[in-house]
């Protein structure tokens, strides 16, 4: 008797000392898919939200004044000519909902913006403007709830987005912290990525990925139970496998089919080998997506579908040492 009541609490304490992470990542300005992530967190009971990298979109689509109130627009191959009020509202929520950023202009005013050099800075200004408002709807929304969020930067995100990220009303900006989320694990961040083809806002070569996650992981207690949130995937983890390309950046087809190569990261897999974290969060190659294990170490990488307003996201169940459960998930 005393044994089974015994075993029985052991049992109920162990699962009290359950984390179910829910991890999304690439959104690159959906606002649909951040939404979606936000609901996750009542949908799938999760009791951490991990939000990845790559927060901004990747381009403006203007949408020009037309005679009698009417405003036009191609976007995606699709021409539109909608009225002022509710139906420009419509088409303005349909472009967020794919990451583009809608700019209403003039006829002519957006080649005036770009012969006098300042699409970046009006790039800059919606990507903070959107960022800023997904950040107050998360107040709005968590807040109540008082589930913990974690977010970062990635390598597409302009540097200047990480003051939006400081002041974000609710939330923490996880980059280069070491971030209890509970009394077992510790959170560690690295938005930067390995060196692309595109030189991209936030890049850093395989030596300096290395220094940089080093540094991070000396601060932590228990490196066996760490989540290591780093964008890029290791290299030749099946969760790094992106189109080829050629010298001018051309996607590489053999006998009519899209050849895939390794791109992940060097440093990441040396240091998931070495330090055997609990849990490996990635994104960066929305293609790959998957599930490997690096030794004890549970890779993931949930992929991104952002243009097509589907979420897709990892469900992870930790306990004290070791992954309880894990799942990949899309809606």
């Amino acid at each position: 008797m005393r044994r089974g009541h015994g075993s029985a609490l052991d049992r109920a304490e162990r699962v009290a000392r359950r984390t179910r992470i829910f991890f999304a990542t690439d959104l690159h300005g959906s606002s649909r898919c951040f939404r979606k992530f936000l609901n996750a967190a009542p949908v799938y009971r999760a009791d951490v939200l991990v939000l990845g990298a790559d927060l901004a979109g990747k381009a403006i689509q203007t949408i020009v004044r037309a005679p009698g109130g009417r405003w036009r627009c191609t976007f995606v191959g699709t021409g539109h000519d909608v009225a002022d009020g509710a139906e420009l509202a419509e088409l303005e929520k349909l472009i967020e909902d794919h990451g583009y950023y809608p700019l209403r202009v003039e006829p002519g005013e957006f080649e005036q913006i770009r012969a006098d050099g300042h699409v970046d800075d009006v790039f800059l200004g919606l990507m903070r403007d959107r960022l800023t408002a997904w950040l107050a709807l998360a107040d709005e929304r968590l807040r109540p709830t008082g589930i913990p969020l974690y977010f970062m930067l990635g390598n597409d995100d302009p540097v200047e987005l990480r003051e939006v990220l400081d002041a974000a009303p609710y939330g923490v900006h996880a980059e280069g912290r070491v971030l209890g989320i509970d009394d077992d694990h510790e959170l560690v961040s690295w938005g930067y990525s390995n060196v692309t083809p595109w030189h991209s806002h936030r890049e850093q070569t395989e030596d300096q990925l290395d220094e940089s996650l080093r540094e991070i992981l000396a601060g932590v207690r228990d490196p066996r139970r760490v989540v290591l949130n780093v964008h890029v995937p290791p290299v030749d983890s099946g969760l790094d496998d992106a189109p080829v390309l050629d010298a001018d950046l051309r996607v590489v087809q053999v006998l009519g089919q899209v050849k895939f190569a390794p791109v992940g990261s060097t440093a990441v897999r040396r240091i998931e080998e070495e330090v055997q974290p609990l849990l490996g969060l990635h994104g960066h190659i929305h293609e790959a997506t998957g599930v490997r294990r690096i030794g004890r170490t549970l890779a993931v990488n949930p992929g991104s579908d952002y243009s097509t307003g589907a979420l897709n996201g990892a469900l992870i169940t930790l306990e004290r040492d070791k992954i309880a459960a894990h799942q990949l998930v899309r809606g």
